[in-house]
Order: C-alpha cells, then sequence, then structure tokens
C-alpha cells in the first residue's frame, strides 16, 4: 500500500501538484481572466490550486488525459505569475518593530524586503513561462508560453536592473535574480547590524519603490518586444503581508492594469483596514462582483457540499490501492455506533428514529423521555404512527439528532441528570464514527482529510478494529487542529493585554453550547451557533483570530459577507473538527446572542480524555 504523505501544498512542486491534483467544480472561476480573491482559512487548497495554476502546473495539468475535457473550454491565454508569500516577512516586521523606533525607517526596510522578493518570484515565474525561440511551435507551446532569444533575454535583464535601482544591469534572468538577494541581503543587514547603523544608513539611501509600479514596468519591457500579452499575478498567503501593502493590493483590484489580473488569498475577516480606511473604501474602494471575484473556500455554515471532499478521499484511497467503498464499509462497521440507529446507503446514512428513542430511553435520558411523554410519545413504537409535517418536526426532525447525540454522551448510573452524569471518556466518541460522519469533522478540509484518511487507511491496512482506529484518529486529528488554532497569534496589539487566547475563546463557546445540550432539561432545538450583538470590543481580537483559524465557521451566505469587515451580526459556529472536544453534534441550530464572554460550569476535567482514548468508562 502506498499512502500519499504530503499534507502541505507549500512543500510540493507544481509537477507533483498538477499529477493528482483534483478539480473543484470551482476551477474555472479561479482560472478565469478577472480580479479574484480566494477566501479562506489555512488548509483549504488556497497554495494547491494557485500553484496548478503557474506555467509548469498547467503543463502537466494538459497532461493528464482525464482532464482534456475540463481545461478545453477555459482560456489560458495569459503568461502565470505566482508570488508566495515569505514565510518570515512576520518574523521580520516583529523584530524590526523592535529595532527600530522610527516609523519611517521601519516602513522603508519593511517594503524594500516585500518588493524586492515579489521581483525575485516575478523573474521565476516569467523563466517558467519560457520557450526557446529556436524550438518554434512545437508541442513545448501553449497559450501561456512566451518566445524570447538570448538577446532579448539579455535587453529586458537589462531594462529591469535599470528601471528596479539594481546596481548594475543584468544580462540573464538567473544574474537578476541574484542581484535581487543581494539587494534582500542588505536589507536585512541593517537590522542585523544595529546597534551600528552603517547598513541601515545605506539601506536608508535606496529609493522607496512601488512593487504594482515596477510590475507595470516589466509588462512595458517585455510588451516591448512581444506585444498583446495578458498577466495574471497571483499572491499566496497575504495575510501574513505587510499591511500596508494589503491595503494597496485590495484597493488596486479596482483599477490595476488592463493588462493584467491581480489574483490573492485572504482570511475571511479583513483586519488591514482601520475604520476610517474601511468608511473610505466603502466609497472609493474595490466592489465584489464589479471589480473583482470572491471564491470561498471554506465549508458552509449549514447544507455543506462534501462533493469535492468526496472526491480527494476517493483519489486517497486509489493512491493506496483501496476502494473507497471497502474504505467507507469500514468506517461504518464500528461497534461504538448504536445499533440499529443508522441505516447506511451509497448516499450517505439515514437515521433510524424509532432506534434512537429507545437508545435515549436505555442510555437514561429522563428529560428527553418525559418531553415525548408530554407530546403522546410513550414507546418507540409510537413514532412511526406520527403523521403531518409539523407533527414530525416536533417529534422527530428536531428533537431525534438531538437525543442522539445525548444517548452516546449521558450516563445511565443512579445520579441525578446533571454535569456529573456525562461520559467523559472518548467512549462518545461512537456519534462521530462511519464514514459520513468522519467527512464531517474534516469540514470539508482537504489536509484535514488527508490527515484523517492518511491515519484510518493505515488502521485498515492492518485490520484494527474499527472503532479502535477511529477513536485515536478523531483524538489525534482534535488535538493538531486545536495545536493549530492555538499558534494564531495576534497582528495587533500586545498579547499580554489581551483578555482571552483564541482557543481560550473557543473553548468557552463550545462549552456554553454544550452545557445547554447535555444539560438536565432537554431542549428539542437547543443554541448550536452565536450571532454577534454590540460584542465587548476586548474580545474583538481573539474572536477575529478564531474565525481565520477555522475555529468557528461563519454564516457568508447572508448579509453581504464574503468578506468579512466588521463582527457585528456575523453568524457563527463551532466547527465540527472541534466537535468531538466538547461533545457537540454535526448538525447546525438556531443562535445565541453573544456580547460578552460566556459563563459555564465545566472545567477541563470534564473533556474527553483525548490522550487515553482506549479508557473505557461504563
Amino acid at each position: 500500500m502506498r499512502i500519499n504523505s504530503s499534507f502541505n501544498a507549500r512543500n510540493a512542486t507544481p509537477r507533483q501538484i498538477a499529477e493528482s491534483f483534483v478539480v473543484p467544480d470551482y476551477f474555472e472561476q479561479v482560472a478565469a481572466f478577472h480580479n479574484l480573491v480566494l477566501v479562506g482559512p489555512r488548509g483549504l487548497g488556497k497554495t494547491t490550486i494557485m500553484k496548478a495554476l503557474t506555467a509548469s502546473g498547467l503543463k502537466y495539468l494538459h497532461q493528464r488525459d482525464d482532464l482534456k475535457g475540463v481545461l478545453r473550454d477555459i482560456d489560458f491565454g495569459y503568461v502565470p505569475i505566482y508570488i508566495p508569500a515569505e514565510s518570515i516577512w512576520r518574523g521580520n516586521a516583529q523584530s524590526i518593530s523592535g529595532a527600530l523606533s522610527e516609523g519611517h525607517e521601519r516602513d522603508h526596510i519593511l517594503n524594500g524586503l516585500f518588493v524586492d522578493h515579489c521581483l525575485h518570484q516575478l523573474v521565476s515565474s516569467f523563466e517558467d513561462a519560457l520557450v526557446n525561440a529556436d524550438l518554434g511551435s512545437g508541442e513545448d507551446f501553449h497559450p501561456w508560453s512566451v518566445f524570447l532569444t538570448e538577446i532579448e533575454e539579455k535587453k529586458v535583464c537589462n531594462e529591469c536592473s535599470k528601471f528596479w535601482g539594481l546596481h548594475r544591469a543584468q544580462n540573464s534572468f538567473v544574474g537578476l535574480k541574484l542581484a535581487l538577494l543581494q539587494r534582500s541581503n542588505e536589507y536585512r543587514s541593517a537590522i542585523t547590524s544595529l546597534p551600528d547603523r552603517s547598513a541601515l544608513d545605506i539601506a536608508m539611501n535606496y529609493p522607496k519603490y512601488d512593487f504594482l509600479l515596477m510590475l507595470k514596468g516589466f509588462f512595458d519591457i517585455v510588451g516591448s518586444l512581444r506585444s498583446g500579452l495578458r498577466w495574471s499575478v497571483c499572491f499566496d498567503e497575504m495575510e501574513i503581508a505587510p499591511k500596508r501593502v494589503l491595503i494597496q493590493l485590495y484597493e488596486n483590484l479596482r483599477s490595476f492594469d488592463q493588462r493584467a489580473v491581480l489574483k490573492f488569498s485572504l482570511f475571511p475577516y479583513i483586519d488591514f483596514y482601520s475604520f476610517e480606511q474601511r468608511m473610505a473604501a466603502s466609497e472609493r474602494g474595490p466592489t465584489d462582483g464589479q471589480d473583482f471575484h470572491t471564491v470561498i473556500l471554506a465549508n458552509k455554515f449549514a447544507n455543506p457540499d462534501y462533493s469535492l471532499a468526496k472526491r480527494l478521499i476517493t483519489n486517497e484511497c486509489a493512491l493506496a490501492g483501496t476502494h473507497i467503498g471497502e474504505f467507507a464499509s469500514y468506517l461504518n462497521s464500528s461497534s461504538a455506533i448504536h445499533r440499529g440507529t443508522r441505516r447506511f446507503t451509497d448516499k450517505g446514512f439515514e437515521r433510524d428514529y424509532v432506534a434512537i428513542h429507545a437508545m435515549a430511553a436505555q442510555a437514561g435520558d429522563k428529560s428527553y423521555v418525559e418531553y415525548m411523554r408530554r407530546n403522546g410519545i410513550n414507546k418507540s413504537g409510537d413514532l412511526q404512527a406520527v403523521t403531518g409535517e409539523k407533527k414530525r418536526a416536533q417529534l422527530i426532525r428536531k428533537p431525534a439528532p438531538i437525543a442522539e447525540v445525548r444517548s452516546y454522551y449521558l450516563v445511565k448510573g443512579g445520579k441525578r441528570l446533571d454535569i456529573d452524569s456525562r461520559r467523559t471518556s472518548a467512549k462518545g466518541f461512537g456519534y462521530y464514527h462511519g464514514y459520513d460522519q468522519i467527512l464531517a469533522l474534516t469540514e470539508g478540509n482537504p489536509r484535514a482529510i488527508k490527515y484523517y484518511v492518511t491515519d484510518l487507511l493505515r488502521s485498515l491496512a492492518r485490520k484494527e478494529n474499527s472503532a479502535v482506529a477511529q477513536n485515536r484518529a478523531i483524538s489525534r486529528n482534535v488535538d493538531r487542529f486545536r495545536a493549530l488554532v492555538s499558534a494564531h497569534t495576534y497582528s495587533r496589539d500586545i498579547v499580554s493585554d489581551q483578555v482571552q487566547s483564541p482557543l481560550q475563546l473557543v473553548d468557552k463557546l463550545g462549552d456554553a453550547l454544550s452545557e445547554v445540550l447535555l444539560g438536565p432539561e432537554f431542549q428539542p432545538e437547543p443554541s448550536l451557533s452565536y450571532e454577534v450583538k454590540r460584542l465587548n470590543p476586548v474580545l474583538s481580537d481573539a474572536l477575529v483570530l478564531a474565525i481565520n483559524s477555522g475555529a468557528l465557521v461563519v454564516d457568508q451566505s447572508t448579509g453581504g459577507k464574503q468578506l468579512i469587515f466588521d463582527l457585528e451580526g456575523c453568524r457563527f459556529r463551532v466547527s465540527h473538527r472541534l466537535a468531538p472536544f466538547y461533545k457537540l453534534p454535526t448538525i447546525t441550530g438556531q443562535p445565541r446572542m453573544l456580547s460578552g464572554l460566556p459563563t459555564t460550569r465545566l472545567s477541563y476535567r470534564d473533556q474527553p480524555d483525548l490522550l487515553n482514548w482506549e479508557k473505557d468508562d461504563g
């Protein structure tokens, strides 16, 4: 069995990505020649699709017979430029802010590092699209290809060297890139050499360049040799770029250059505008649908579409030599799933409400039993006689999914039905077992899918007990995602000044929902989401980071919140990727208002024992 172990497209080449690329439904929209913003937290495939749209990526995509029909109708008549984020930008910004007290000095050094990085990537991407002019228009020539002779390359490099202010004229693209790296090193030396200011004084004498103007100059230089070229410039992971740069890129979506389109990825919440800038942007800034298109990659708040996720899982299974049906059957065979409560089909599973009612009574959920008794249901069989849409909603469609999750976590032990009667080990994880439930736990996130599927395919190959394997995979991946959320740090202010970290805030939000869900009084429609109303300002930064990390999933389908500039009125839920930690169901419920930090009675001792996942608590 061979399992693809690459979890991050940042480390993969465009060829590696293209050879296993699963084309999403929005691929044509992303590839089209128009300004674009890809929106979503990490792990959703933004880097994957941008690398697939590089010159090398497109070349290898077009070599796949299974994609010829998909690619045939897309216009790739542009030169693709891919500019990945520099991972040390944030570290540079922090060190520069600490080393330099003058704002104009900080801005000058950061701008120089950003511009030279982007120009270096511009040259690399252009090289990727070049075809040797001596080859003629053979099979290596594509709509995105550019012919240049050695003489023409020398001319381009000479002109760029002068326009970009390099120390001397370069005659090759390699020389041009090395000269840019040398100047970047001088900017870095300006900081590392402090308190000696000699290197800083040299760097401060360099002109302050505007990358978009440098980019237009490059178009003009190349255009003097090859007219009619169009350009697509993709900026990846721009959320970690200097905020001044983000503002400039965003505002240029309205009008940059008729020869080019700008595409970049962002987190859902836009935090690089001050209130005044947002107000000004509403008048002069770009308009979604008019100046640019937005593609939301995050899972939907409700009624998610898992079609791409299922294709990704099928692809992972094929790479491992396993049929998707065998993999799904393995997950659905878990002994931890309450017997008879789910009927599995090729389209998913259906809940058996009669069996769920029986399991809830068996688990000692007296409050649920009393609720049903008050509504005329004294035994399981009475549910079969319920007719009428309103009555079925009241007694089956709404309460049954809630009764189901309660039946996994409420323990019948003679105690009063309260917090003390909750299950705290991973035995309750049986609710999350099965192919469709595991799929829900991934939120359709490609990276989460690879983590889960890789773990579970290995367990299948070793013929491990399905319930044990899924308990372990859930525990491991919940911990993994919590670690990712905790790694999101504040982009503004000082961490010590914050009341809550993002993970602490999410824990409070999840616990508050769980307390009501599993509380002593059964509620057929408990709150399973939040709506922000007059939020306490001390919580705003933590809430923004929780949203941008993917720990909270925002309803971006209503209220024009494709890009979120204001938290007021936002409706969100806790990500299903964290649901097992809080004992929350994989469904969406009505909202409760969020103005301040919810109060909860839970402690971490009441959470599932993720490290000792085999422990049974009876």
